[in-house]
């Protein structure tokens, strides 16, 4: 292919592929960011929703552990002094219930009465399925622990609910971690008297792992955090339970993430998104979790006082998974893309090969009418072409000559003005009847005929004809030149 042939090939197929490939790169683009946009309002509504869900599931596990310490408080057995352990049919009687409901429920690790004065007088233990009753000489005194105070300085039917924590015997964490949550409400006997006090010890990692089965098949981590920013349940284990780690106490949500802790710690619920990712959170108050069972409780100020806040619950999906959807999505319209410009690609260079093909076979066509012009314009005899009308289409120089006729004068007219009567009234029907029978009285054989000149002076002419058909029309090739007797000169000079 030549260098002239190359650009023009390169300028044909730039017509055909850029501008529809720029169309469709936009309309994809387009496409592509209204997804994106919906796909974000759908996750940040979705996040909203999930995590009511799990707030919900939370305080529901929560109200049914409160009903369950609100029956026990009211066990006729409590309400009647508790001798010393051992020494009381009561006692046996509270062990029976104690272990009932350990048992039952499969989520408390103990349940215990504290009289007085913090010692233990009954206490049920939560082993392998069983509740098992603790011996006389293994009870403990709980006298100097912050539940026992904030439990006892309460009045009649107000319920205390602990921070969550890791459960510690002997002054020891115990090991493994036991995470724990403890439900207490004094105990008043039927004189209005306090004589001590009934606790549940709520097994805690049961309600981070239905937390956690929440999040095991979405892009968020639900988060659990007290109200001093620790992890209660983290991104990974080794976040949890920083405060009660020397070691740990610099593992805050205020030390990651000192932005999103801000307004999580300053309002009660909301969305927040960061460089970091999109956080959506609730604050799970003491006030809002007595509310839901009608149970009697003391008035509290703000839900995010820092004091009735019991825990911070977050939904936080990390920058990596906000962009996963959409990187996916960028991946997909890529992959349509390309598919659809490699098709279109190879159209438009088939497209471009035919009509560059289109253009030299006319480039060459008009070469070659250019050379039968200049051929037929050079020709000694008068060559003239007519239509099925018999229109003159072409008249050559020597036509000119022959007839004395300027070309212009006769392009368009009937060739009949070229003609003596009686041919000239009959010229059409002889047209028709070679169309129609394909007989003809010149047809591809010489005769001899009478012109008239443009001065009107007659002319002896000998005359052969070409007929052809041109797709749905009928061409007339005339050769004339002037008759000559013989031994007559023509006037051209023999060679």
């Amino acid at each position: 292919m030549r260098r002239s042939d190359l650009r023009k090939f390169i300028g044909i197929f730039s017509m055909l592929f850029v501008a529809p490939a720029i169309l469709l790169i936009g309309i994809s683009a387009w496409l592509y960011l209204n997804e994106v946009e919906t796909a974000d309002k759908v996750t940040h509504q979705s996040e909203k929703l999930q995590l009511v869900q799990s707030r919900e599931m939370l305080e529901n596990h929560l109200h049914n552990a409160i009903r369950d310490l609100m029956l026990l408080a009211d066990i006729d057995q409590l309400r009647r002094p508790l001798t010393s352990p051992g020494q009381n049919r009561n006692n046996e009687t509270l062990t029976r219930y104690f272990k009932s409901m350990v048992e039952r429920k499969g989520q408390y690790d103990q349940i215990r009465f504290l009289d007085l004065s913090g010692k233990e007088v009954v206490r049920v233990n939560y082993r392998n399925g069983e509740g098992v009753n603790v011996a006389e000489h293994k009870l403990q005194h709980k006298g100097g622990r912050y539940y026992f105070t904030e439990t006892m300085a309460k009045g009649p039917g107000e319920i205390f609910v602990s921070p969550m924590d890791l459960n510690v015997e002997h002054g020891v964490i115990e090991s493994p971690y036991k995470p724990m949550l403890r439900l207490a409400t004094p105990i008043y006997d039927d004189f209005g008297n306090k004589h001590g006090m009934v606790i549940i010890n709520y097994l805690a990692d049961k309600l981070i792992v239905s937390l956690k089965a929440q999040t095991d098949i979405s892009r968020a981590k639900l988060l659990l955090l007290n109200r001093d920013g620790y992890w209660l349940k983290g991104e990974s284990s080794a976040d949890e339970w920083g405060f009660m780690f020397p070691e740990k106490q610099a593992l805050t949500m205020a030390n990651r993430y000192p932005d999103a802790w801000k307004a999580i710690s300053g309002s009660e619920s909301g969305q927040i998104s960061s460089e970091n990712g999109l956080f959506t959170y609730t604050t799970v108050t003491l006030e809002q979790l007595l509310a839901g069972p009608g149970l009697k409780h003391e008035p509290m100020g703000s839900p995010v006082d820092g004091q009735s806040t019991l825990w911070k619950l977050v939904r936080f999906i990390p920058q990596s998974g906000i962009d996963q959807p959409a990187d996916a999505l960028a991946k997909r319209y890529l992959a349509v893309n390309g598919i659809l410009l490699v098709v279109w690609g190879v159209v438009a260079l088939l497209l471009s090969r035919a009509r560059q093909f289109r253009i030299e076979a006319g480039r060459q066509l008009h070469d070659k009418e250019k050379r039968i012009s200049e051929i037929v314009n050079s020709a000694f005899d008068a060559i003239i072409t007519i239509n099925e009308r018999g229109i003159i289409e072409t008249f050559n120089p020597a036509a000119c000559r022959l007839f004395d006729y300027r070309e212009d004068d006769v392009l368009g007219q009937k060739v009949n003005m070229l003609m003596a009567s009686p041919s000239r009234e009959y010229h059409d029907l002889h047209i028709q009847n070679y169309i129609e029978s394909g007989v003809g009285k010149f047809i591809d054989k010489p005769g001899r005929v009478t012109g008239i000149r443009s001065d009107g002076s007659a002319v002896e002419i000998e005359i052969c004809i070409g007929a052809k058909r041109v797709n749905d029309h009928w061409l007339f090739t005339a050769i004339c030149r002037r008759y000559q007797e013989a031994g007559e000169s023509d006037g051209r000079l023999a060679v």
